[in-house]
């Protein structure tokens, strides 16, 4: 099945693009597609940013990363367990900062 990932801010650098579309089996889930992106497209465990690191997963579960597939929270479904459907949406924000 085909998903597209967009990612925004730095991390579209980090990755390589603004949008893309990935094939994943069957029953693949936001942790699977998560596995994929670390592991293919450098998904980093943090990043250096002017301010300091910035720690994006504490081991596999990513931390202050907004997941939303079709357009929802994963944290309203059913966290990285978050079953992807044929053409889902997934749109990755990193850590927002306040001012």
């Amino acid at each position: 099945m085909k998903v597209v990932v967009k990612p925004f801010l730095f991390l579209r650098k980090v990755l390589g693009f603004i949008e893309i579309e990935l094939e994943l089996p069957v029953g693949a889930t936001v942790h699977d597609l998560l596995k994929i992106l670390r592991g293919q497209y450098g998904l980093p465990e943090e990043i250096e940013l002017a301010q300091g690191n910035l720690m994006l997963f504490d081991g596999e579960e990513p931390t202050g990363l907004t997941i939303l597939v079709e357009g929802r929270n994963i944290r309203q479904l059913q966290g990285l367990e978050s079953l992807l459907n044929e053409g889902s949406a997934v749109t990755i924000f990193p850590p927002s900062a306040g001012g």
